[in-house]
């Protein structure tokens, strides 16, 4: 395990052994010297890998960067020998940027870490599933409906109806199901935006 130091160190760490878990400071980064480490979350009981982190790779700097608790688990996948660089070193190599760069390396963690929380809303209940289906339907059909001119998409159209027609059956059928997954899909995810009206349909 790494001590409290300020300075560059490494250590090994045995096969499952935990580097960080989620809400840890994000008080440094680590890279593989060798072996390999799983980056996981926890949802609802299952454990969910994110990346697998491998020799010579960067991990755990977006908390260094934007000063944000630690959003993940990190695991060693196997025995593994890993470097530990405080956040006083990155911060002494990002005060020599300029402004400009300093901002856009904020955007980008920024940006990451809610393609994360996107990844994270994966359907889970049923009626996520169901949406989820009922949502990527009808951006099939809009798009279809757009080539209409080109082909004659008649028939994939008539199979997007039974598709529509199995999931009305579908709601019917699990309707008041005692889920034991809880939905995270929100109404947001599962609308369609209408450019022809700058709104959502």
């Amino acid at each position: 395990m790494f001590s409290s130091s300020g300075s560059i160190e490494k250590a090994f760490f045995k096969e499952g052994e935990i580097v960080f878990t989620e809400g840890d400071a994000g008080d440094a980064a680590f890279i593989i010297e060798t072996g390999a480490v799983g980056i996981f979350k926890m949802v609802e009981g299952e454990r969910i890998q994110l990346a697998e982190i491998n020799e010579g790779e960067l991990f755990g700097e977006m908390a260094v960067l934007d000063g944000a608790v630690r959003m993940a688990n990190a695991c060693a996948r196997e025995d593994s020998v890993i470097v530990r660089i405080p956040r006083q070193t990155f911060e002494k190599k990002l005060d020599k940027f300029e402004p400009f760069m300093k901002s856009l390396v904020q955007i980008l963690v920024s940006n990451l870490r809610n393609v994360h929380k996107i990844y994270m809303k994966r359907p889970r209940s049923v009626d996520d599933y169901l949406n989820a289906i009922t949502y990527h339907a009808e951006g099939f059909r809009r798009h279809m409906n757009t080539v209409k001119q080109k082909k004659d998409v008649t028939e994939g159209l008539r199979q997007l109806d039974q598709i529509d027609a199995t999931l009305r059956s579908l709601r019917k059928e699990f309707k008041g199901y005692d889920d034991l997954r809880s939905s995270v899909l929100t109404e947001v995810d599962i609308t369609i935006p209408d450019k022809t009206k700058g709104g959502k349909t």
